[in-house]
């Protein structure tokens, strides 16, 4: 699919779906319900590392943007200038496909890196990133 004819086909309504979790993003402080590092009921000195599972909000975005088609297949392993965006948080005046480039990396590395994305939502990235598209949108 051509990510541009995808984001020009979607109506202002459709990216309502998307922009109506900013506000959700911004007034949750933790993003990861359970799971990580947690104590050993069988052992007390010792822990599990048990697989983390995000709260329901990092999962309503995931879906929001699947069902819009808006999260992008490509080599995201391999896309260095999207790294050097994501550790910098350089999302200011990114064009949409870029940063839905970035949302699309960051999911697919959760799937290697357990609680990954669930640190984008903690350290803002995605609530700037939406922010970003907001605009890029609207205005």
């Amino acid at each position: 699919t051509d990510i541009s004819k995808v984001i020009n086909e979607l109506s202002l309504k459709d990216w309502e779906r998307v922009f109506k979790l900013i506000p959700e993003i911004e007034k949750t402080k933790d993003f990861i319900k359970s799971g990580g590092i947690v104590d050993d009921p069988n052992n007390p000195e010792g822990f599990m590392i048990t697989p983390i599972i995000e709260k329901k909000i990092v999962w309503d975005f995931v879906e929001t943007l699947d069902e819009l088609n808006l999260l992008i297949a490509f080599n995201w392993s391999k896309w260095d200038e999207g790294r050097k965006i994501a550790s910098r948080q350089d999302f200011e005046n990114q064009d949409t496909v870029t940063l839905l480039k970035l949302i699309s990396a960051f999911i697919r590395n959760n799937r290697f890196c357990d609680g990954a994305l669930a640190e984008k939502f903690n350290n803002k990235s995605i609530e700037k990133i939406l922010k970003q598209i907001k605009k890029n949108i609207i205005s």
